[in-house]
């Protein structure tokens, strides 16, 4: 089984001045609030889309009549209307628990910076002091090189000049001299070297104790935000499905009356409601203009029926006659005439 390794373990430079380590922790702190940022504007354009939703469903129920309809569908449309306000209600709940959580998740992510600000803060401090004093280190262990070069050039020189046989007193007395004060410059770069390196191990080992609490610091933080995340997320999906399961319930108070629509009872009920009765009109006759008593031959009566008008005698050749000397006798009911009889009896 892999060994689970911590921040504090995880995250350190060999190079004395490297901050690889510290960076990639600084920069997953950075991408961590850019993630709840993303969030809390996912949870503010959601409030904002569920209470638009909200608001147009309840538009569009004040808006539906339902006065025009009878009987179980009626009914049924009546409740559909009842249950879309229910539903709007149910969405704008949710914009509400959606603002909640994007101002609770908003106050998290704050009250992270300004924590995460003050560790950066105290890390890079001794981090910029831990460079500063590498830098001295690194000037005085050239000024004890230097110095170390020059006594042991002055040295050559002062043991060149005692061996020869020509060196004048007074020129080995001056090299002498510059032996001795190379020496002291060269002890004197010595010290300063090793307290610069002893300065630095104290810096070192102060920045190492606070990378290291800073390390353990931004993980505590770092699970907190992803605990804190992951709770968020939950919620949403918590307030997506009790807005379902309402949603689903508003859905089946409707189909429990539609259950109960029956066509049959609605075309009865709009019947018994609205009737205005049984009897048709009777059929209009054709009425010559001749003779107005008389019927086509698809208005005539049946022969076991009683006549409904009296038939009239065919009218003879010639001129109509004149209402003063015209004759209409009762005969057989299939005696009648037509225009056309008339004009060909004239011709």
């Amino acid at each position: 089984m892999t060994k689970k390794l911590s921040f504090s373990e995880a995250f350190w430079d060999s190079d004395i001045c490297g901050t690889i380590g510290w960076d990639r922790i600084c920069k997953r702190m950075k991408d961590g609030r850019k993630v709840c940022t993303d969030v809390v504007h996912y949870l503010k354009d959601r409030a904002k889309a569920e209470s638009e939703y909200s608001r147009a469903l309840a538009n569009l129920a004040r808006k539906t009549d339902c006065k025009d309809e009878t009987g179980g569908l009626g009914e049924s449309w009546r409740v559909l209307k009842d249950q879309t306000v229910r539903i709007a209600e149910v969405h704008n709940e949710a914009a509400t628990m959606f603002v909640n959580l994007e101002q609770e998740l908003t106050k998290f992510n704050e009250d992270q910076k300004k924590s995460k600000q003050v560790i950066d803060d105290n890390v890079k401090k001794y981090i910029s002091l831990k460079r500063t004093e590498h830098q001295k280190l690194m000037n005085m262990k050239k000024t004890y090189n230097d110095k170390c070069k020059e006594y042991n050039n002055a040295e050559e020189q002062f043991n060149a000049q005692k061996a020869a046989v020509t060196t004048k007193k007074n020129d080995l007395e001056k090299a002498e001299k510059k032996k001795i004060k190379c020496d002291d410059d060269r002890k004197s770069a010595d010290v300063s070297y090793k307290s610069a390196v002893e300065t630095l191990e104290n810096v070192r080992i102060r920045w190492e104790n606070e990378m290291e609490a800073g390390c353990n610091q931004f993980e505590a933080l770092e699970g907190t935000r992803i605990d804190k995340l992951r709770d968020c997320l939950w919620k949403c999906t918590n307030v997506d499905s009790l807005a379902c399961l309402k949603h689903d319930e508003c859905s089946e108070a409707v189909r429990l009356i539609l259950e109960k629509c029956d066509v049959s009872n609605d075309l009865q009920d709009f019947i018994s409601t609205n009737q205005s009765g049984s009897k048709r009109p009777d059929p209009v006759p054709y009425e010559n203009y001749y003779n107005p008593m008389a019927l086509p031959p698809h208005n005539r009566t049946p022969s076991n029926a009683p006549p409904l008008l009296p038939a009239a005698k065919p009218i003879r050749a010639g001129m109509p006659p004149s209402p003063n000397n015209k004759k209409i006798s009762i005969s057989d009911e299939n005696d009648y005439a037509t225009v056309s009889d008339v004009q060909q009896t004239n011709l």
